[in-house]
């Protein structure tokens, strides 16, 4: 009887334990449902071909409940469950394309192992639009100003892309016309190097909504050159002579100062004048105008455009009075040398005040030629002139060079003995 007993006992569980078995993993009619399972879009490349773009999609997601063998359900999960939109029959633009997709499963489990019970979505809404390509300018919207005394050389500025491609949906990239730079110049003191991002813009410099817009670049290399101001007074060498000095003189120039920028270094350098040219008055016969063009070093920069300046030259209280000199005198003749002067007389034309010049005669002028340094030969020699007093005013505004021989000590004598005995022998001869 006890055998009977157990053996009874052990039929009934292993009968439950096979029950079981049936109900918790074979069970043919098990049901699951998986959330969240991604959902693909494919030929999405197709769809680019053919200038199209997706701008809007109802679902990025699915649920989905499948029934089938235990065994089956518990191999699939949302990661490995594939969900696919075909994209390919879509040729034209359009809101709301229902699209449907493709259910299926790891390579572990037979295609046919599930019945899909339910689906949601069941289907999938897409608006497509045509996909364009366009090139906009890229602006700078500059913002404040910099400090007194400096200046941001703007119309200058160096942008690394003068244009930003962009690439997105038809309508939304009909509204862009600009890609546009803030550039805040506030309280800025040295020079702009920048990668600088940039705002799609509408032609009223309203941002767009470009989410799905894509661009050639991300940032834009900017150049800025910000430099010191400083205003330079215009001024000239004066070289006083031929009778004039600076009382005998009125200067004008036609720009008095220039407004200049440049680094700190280079304006210290340059100080606070210019001198633009030299006025030789030893040149200056007449009431005249110069030109000189503005000189400015490397690294400065002329703000005011005005590349020369004029200066206006009037003479006041000067006459000019002509001398013909046959009396000039030798100086200065090196040891061991002499002169023999070629010139006998030499035209001199003196200036000075008015006043000064008109007692002025050639008793007291005196003219001299100094031979410092000369050496032996015959040239010509610049002169000098020397008045007496009460005309220390007058200068030479005009004077000839004289020619002059320049012999060894003894020559000059030797030739004037021969000279001098061949006429004697002459008028002997004509005693005879």
């Amino acid at each position: 009887m006890k055998n009977k007993f157990a053996a009874a006992a052990l039929s009934v569980a292993a009968a439950f334990l096979l029950w079981l078995y049936v109900i918790t993993t074979v069970s043919p009619g098990s049901k699951q449902t998986y959330y969240n399972i991604p959902l693909v879009l494919g030929n999405e490349s197709v769809l680019a071909e053919r200038g199209l773009m997706i701008t809007y999609q109802s679902a990025s997601s699915v649920n989905l409940e499948l029934s089938g063998n235990r065994t089956d359900l518990v191999k699939v999960n949302p990661a490995n469950i594939t969900v696919k939109a075909d994209l390919s029959n879509i040729y034209e633009p359009g809101n709301q394309i229902s699209v449907g997709y493709s259910v299926s499963f790891p390579g572990n489990v037979a295609s046919n192992a599930f019945v899909v019970e339910s689906k949601s979505p069941g289907r999938i809404f897409l608006n497509v639009e045509r996909r364009v390509s366009k090139s906009i300018p890229v602006e700078v919207k500059w913002i404040g100003s910099v400090p007194d005394g400096f200046i941001a050389d703007r119309d200058n500025r160096q942008l690394e892309y003068p244009t930003v491609q962009i690439v997105g949906p038809q309508s939304i990239a009909d509204q862009i016309e600009k890609a546009v730079i803030d550039v805040d110049l506030t309280d800025q003191r040295e020079s702009i190097s920048w990668d600088c991002k940039y705002t799609l813009c509408n032609g009223a410099d309203e941002p767009v909504d470009a989410s799905l817009i894509t661009t050639n670049v991300d940032q834009i290399h900017l150049e800025v050159r910000i430099q010191r101001v400083k205003d330079i007074a215009l001024t000239y060498h004066l070289v006083e002579g031929g009778g004039a000095t600076e009382s005998n003189v009125d200067i004008t120039l036609s720009t008095e100062k220039i407004r200049v920028s440049g680094s700190e270094a280079a304006l210290d350098l340059m100080g606070d004048q210019l001198v633009v040219g030299t006025i030789d008055l030893t040149e200056i016969e007449s009431d005249t105008v110069k030109t000189f063009t503005i000189p400015l070093e490397e690294g400065i920069t002329n703000l005011t455009g005005i590349s020369e300046v004029t200066a206006t030259i009037t003479l006041k209280g000067l006459a000019t009075k002509d001398f013909l000199i046959r009396q000039i005198s030798v100086v200065n003749v090196p040891e061991g040398l002499e002169v023999e002067l070629i010139t006998q007389e030499l035209n001199l034309q003196v200036r000075g005040p008015a006043a000064q010049i008109a007692k002025l005669t050639a008793d007291d002028v005196m003219v001299v030629v100094d031979f410092t340094g000369a050496e032996v030969g015959t040239a010509t020699f610049p002169v000098r002139a020397v008045f007496t007093d009460g005309f220390r005013d007058v200068g030479v505004f005009r004077a000839e060079s004289v020619s002059a021989s320049v012999v060894p000590a003894g020559t000059l004598a030797t030739e004037t003995t021969a000279a001098a005995e061949a006429t004697a022998a002459a008028g002997r001869s004509e005693e005879h």
